[in-house]
């Protein structure tokens, strides 16, 4: 499998939940910027999940973690997070220390049954995705993924249900 069709199937997870693309949520009236983080689980162990973190106007940042798990009306489980704006900037300064500007992706396609992110980041024109699996990671691809783990933990909550 190459890598931009790896990327599609990870694209794939968030237009199965109806989301919008992240230049789409990034050019909404309101929103400066956009990232978000989507975790494929290859064994089915725990749901798929796409981590959707806005920021708009002033003080405000709002995380939407939504799960490829439905409640009984047929709904996606999704859950929100209001991030203090501290931790939006050390999870901005993390991620420019780890270069994930410059990054490519870690591999073409990830080895059977680890854990694939795609980690996306967007504001105006701007955009920039990269894909690594956390815990194969190395380099500048770890500092990515402990930038995350760290600074927004809650985009990687496994969901009780």
């Amino acid at each position: 499998m190459s890598l931009s069709r790896y990327t599609d199937v990870l694209h794939i997870i968030a237009e199965r939940l109806g989301l919008q693309t992240l230049r789409q949520v990034a050019s909404r009236p309101g929103v400066n910027e956009a990232l978000r983080v989507t975790i494929h689980y290859p064994d089915g162990s725990l749901p798929d999940s796409v981590a959707t973190l806005e920021r708009g106007v002033g003080a405000a940042c709002r995380l939407s973690v939504m799960y490829d798990r439905y409640d009984d009306r047929g709904e996606p489980y999704q859950y929100e997070f209001k991030i203090p704006l501290e931790r939006y900037h050390k999870l901005l300064t993390a991620l420019r220390l780890s270069r994930f500007e410059s990054l490519d992706d870690a591999f073409d396609a990830p080895p059977a049954g680890v854990d694939a992110w795609l980690v996306e980041r967007a504001a105006g024109s701007y955009f920039h995705d990269v894909v690594l699996s956390p815990t194969n990671a190395t380099g500048h691809h770890r500092e990515v993924a402990l930038a995350l783990k760290t600074h927004l933990p809650e985009s990687m909550r496994a969901l009780a249900v």
